[in-house]
């Protein structure tokens, strides 16, 4: 089951950084992002949403009477950089109370604490045994040996595939997506944009992967379990 979540924060830093963690999470959908509160009320029903990562301290509004006004309409995750709001939080029956800066592991933690029906798995999800995938482009449906596979960079809802010997391949599928039927061990998402096939990596220098003289941004959301992966 996927969960709808929405994001109020109204430091864009922070938004960023909680939308790259939702990006990582397979259950997690994000629906939308807001750094008004007004407006992210304005709209909240709109939305339908789950889940509601929430600030506490912003203008006009605090989160804290965000999540009163919402009450049970959808479940709260409290994300504040102060430790004093932590009781209030908790007599509004919220999920978690997060204080920044959040790492992906504690974000990912707070995750799983949602109802049974709602369960967070623990591991990614497993590898297929196959070493081929099959992807659509255009009219077409071109069988990828996974070993052929450099890298991939998204745009919108297009994803292109980087692959050996110059080859480029266009597909209508968003990258989270497609990252979930690759095999973990194997692959890896380094920013919201891009992920990697871990054996063609060249080298990793100051916070870029260089793969065939192409260098790639490593993003602060993805940095910590990259950082894992190559290091086991």
């Amino acid at each position: 089951m996927t969960l709808g979540c929405i994001i109020i924060d109204d430091e864009p830093l922070a938004v960023k950084l909680l939308s790259d963690y939702v990006e990582r999470t397979p259950e997690l959908e994000l629906l939308a992002s807001f750094t008004n509160p007004i407006q992210a009320l304005r709209e909240f029903r709109d939305h339908r949403a789950d889940l509601l990562l929430l600030d506490v301290q912003m203008p006009e509004i605090n989160g804290l009477q965000v999540a009163k006004i919402i009450g049970d309409q959808c479940r709260v995750i409290l994300t504040t950089a102060y430790d004093e709001y932590a009781l209030q939080g908790y007599e509004l029956n919220v999920v978690d109370y997060l204080l920044k800066p959040i790492s992906y592991d504690r974000f990912h933690q707070a995750i799983k604490k949602l109802s049974p029906d709602e369960k967070v798995s623990d591991s990614p999800a497993v590898a297929p045994a196959k070493d081929f995938l099959f992807v659509k482009s255009g009219h077409r449906t071109h069988r990828i040996a996974l070993g052929e596979i450099l890298y991939g960079s998204s745009s919108g809802d297009y994803l292109t595939l980087h692959l050996a010997g110059g080859r480029k391949l266009l597909t209508l599928e968003k990258i989270k997506q497609f990252v979930q039927r690759l095999p973990a061990n194997r692959f890896c998402r380094i920013h919201r944009s891009h992920f990697v096939a871990l054996r063609q990596i060249d080298y990793v220098e100051r916070r870029r992967v260089v793969i065939d003289g192409v260098y790639l941004p490593i993003s602060d959301g993805y940095a910590d379990e990259f950082a894992r992966v190559i290091s086991e």
